[in-house]
């Protein structure tokens, strides 16, 4: 929600950069014939209210004009405030007297507004010409202010859009080079026995890193592709693997009509068969459902675990969970939970995710 409303605040923030110099003519013109208005209403005389409103004009547009294009972006926003502050009171103080000056030498007639009795210097009638002044300025000045407050607000929102960006292709690249690392491992390995199932391999990775070439730098892509990409990568780890696990792999839901970041749900299955280990020969399992309804996906990986077996000392391992979880906190804050369950011999990883936008 506060995304919309700040795309819809920079669009008006653009079409008033665009047309400012119509606005700020169009707010002139309502000042003079708004003062115009109201005061030819109260004292029934149009004609000579317009005409002080021309005569003052001048010295609020050049009271207004100095407060935008220096006390404030010079002075305020710079934090010199007592500078601000003296010269905030001397341009009033003066434009006040200006005003003053000018009623006093009768240049202009006020029909009866100010006391003609009243002295050149009288503070009064000074103060009422600075209030008349602040009564024009003040909507220029806040939108001044908002203007900045929304610029300042725009510039923090793109450089947090873009440490994200940063950082998701960073986990990104994390991601890639670890699996390869495994599969070429165990691909050297099979080439040195001369395995029959080594053209196969080889023709199934060049499949999987097409895939992780043409499709991970896209934000989302459909959650069917993704599918696609773990069914490519369970055959390619059967076809290293042989008959050592045996593998479940169950999809449902609408996986065409929903969307998801690429290569998030991967290590998930690559950390099961990393970690399907047993004692006991052809006992090791995996089971994969993957179920998508209503906007929410689950994802429920379950390994065999055997907590006495011998574990792989591979360095890179944990890599692509904790790469998982980084992803998910940036691109799904609150929309995600992922659950991990160790029994005597399973171990189950769940993930939920709401996939609306």
């Amino acid at each position: 929600m506060s995304l919309a409303i700040n795309q819809h605040q920079r669009f008006f923030h653009q079409i008033y950069k665009r047309k400012r110099i119509f606005f700020h003519i169009a707010y002139w013109v309502c000042v003079v014939f708004l003062f115009t208005f109201l005061w030819g209403t109260r004292y029934n005389n149009y004609w000579v209210c317009f005409y002080n409103e021309l005569v003052f004009l001048p010295i609020k547009l050049a009271v207004t004009y100095f407060g935008l294009c220096y006390l404030i972006p010079q002075l305020l926003f710079k934090e010199k405030y007592l500078r601000l502050g003296i010269m905030s009171l001397i341009t009033m103080v003066l434009a006040g007297f200006i005003q003053r000056a000018l009623v006093y030498i009768s240049f202009i007639p006020l029909l009866g507004v100010s006391d003609q009795k009243a002295t050149l210097f009288d503070i009064t009638e000074i103060l009422n010409h600075v209030l008349n002044i602040n009564s024009v300025v003040i909507i220029p000045f806040a939108i001044k202010l908002y203007s900045y407050s929304l610029e300042k607000e725009n510039r923090i929102l793109s450089l947090s859009q873009e440490k994200m960006k940063a950082e998701l292709q960073f986990l990104r690249c994390q991601i890639q080079p670890h699996f390869l690392f495994n599969v070429l491992n165990d691909l050297y390995g099979m080439a040195l026995k001369k395995s029959d199932n080594t053209p196969e391999v080889i023709l199934k990775l060049s499949e999987l890193m097409r895939y992780m070439l043409q499709e991970s730098t896209a934000d989302f892509v459909s959650v069917e592709k993704e599918v696609n990409y773990i069914r490519n990568y369970i055959e390619l780890e059967q076809l290293r693997y042989g008959k050592r696990f045996t593998v479940n792999f169950k999809v449902s839901g609408d996986t065409t009509g929903n969307s998801i970041t690429p290569l998030l749900l991967l290590p998930f299955v690559e950390n099961a068969f990393k970690h399907s280990t047993t004692n006991e020969i052809d006992k090791s399992w995996i089971t994969v459902e993957l179920n998508v309804d209503y906007g929410e996906l689950q994802l429920k990986v379950a390994n065999s675990y055997d907590p006495e077996a011998k574990k792989s000392q591979d360095v890179s391992s944990g890599i692509g969970i904790g790469n998982v979880q980084n992803r998910l906190n940036i691109i799904y804050p609150e929309k995600y939970t992922l659950q991990t369950d160790v029994t005597a011999d399973t171990y189950t990883s769940i993930l939920k995710i709401n996939l609306k936008q």
